[in-house]
């Protein structure tokens, strides 16, 4: 499905809202001649279930971190992770539905294999080694000594290819969090089935260099209100309540 130039607009300004506040310069007359309008009490219930939405957003961020992380532990346990905390911040948008901007906190792991692991000479090789010099004597004479190369045992390979797999692990699974966050703690937003609700998913760039950023997406998952109403109802089951949520990248 081809988004419309006017869908782009709405998620790129919403972002662009979500990302940095902009304070607006009034001069006195100007202030005077608003008047300010107090919400009602329909629109407070929906900013409040909006509120929540946001924590249980940053909460499944934090758990797609920690099946990572345990997923890594199960391969060594010289594994460590930091990370920070999600940050997210929801917008009603008329007209569309319910916007959500997530921060994403990069996952920074540290990792610590044993020197004698790396440097230790497979037994299989030792072995063939001296079958060799046992078949074939040689004479006394010393031969050139050369730096060995280093080993790396099966099981270190493993853990190096684990680990090296992580960011796409990482990804992969606040993808999936967030999806199913999307699908089990929204019906109290109440959409119509006519609306949207959009999750922009995106990495901090806090600790980036300028070049980094540039590098940096957003991932963009949406479902319509009409799929979110089939699917508490029953009438979708969670795999095909997952098919229906889009997900775009720019």
């Amino acid at each position: 499905m081809t988004r419309s130039r006017s869908e782009v607009r709405v998620v790129k300004r919403a972002i662009a809202v979500a990302m940095i506040a902009i304070p607006v310069l009034a001069s006195p007359g100007m202030l005077a001649a608003q008047t300010a309008i107090a919400p009602g009490a329909e629109q407070i219930r929906r900013h409040e279930q909006i509120n929540l939405f946001e924590g249980t957003l940053e909460r499944a961020v934090t758990n797609a971190a920690r099946r990572v992380a345990k997923d890594v532990q199960s391969h060594t346990s010289n594994a460590n992770f930091i990370t920070s905390d999600a940050r997210a911040k929801g917008f009603i948008l008329d007209g569309y539905g319910v916007f959500v901007y997530v921060e994403i906190p990069a996952l920074d792991l540290t990792l610590s294999l044993m020197l004698d692991q790396l440097d230790r000479e497979p037994p299989q090789k030792a072995e063939a080694d001296q079958g060799k010099a046992e078949a074939n004597p040689v004479s006394n004479r010393p031969e050139p000594k050369s730096e060995p190369s280093p080993v790396i045992p099966k099981v270190a390979r493993d853990t190096l290819k684990s680990v090296m797999d992580t960011g796409e692990k990482y990804r992969g699974e606040v993808q999936l969090q967030l999806t199913d966050a999307m699908l089990d703690f929204t019906k109290n937003l109440e959409l119509k089935p006519d609306e949207w609700l959009s999750v922009a998913a995106r990495g901090s760039d806090g600790t980036l260099t300028p070049g980094e950023i540039l590098q940096l997406r957003t991932v963009v998952l949406r479902v319509k209100g009409s799929d979110l109403s089939d699917y508490f109802a029953g009438r979708l089951t969670r795999e095909e309540a997952r098919a229906k949520v889009e997900v775009r990248q720019f």
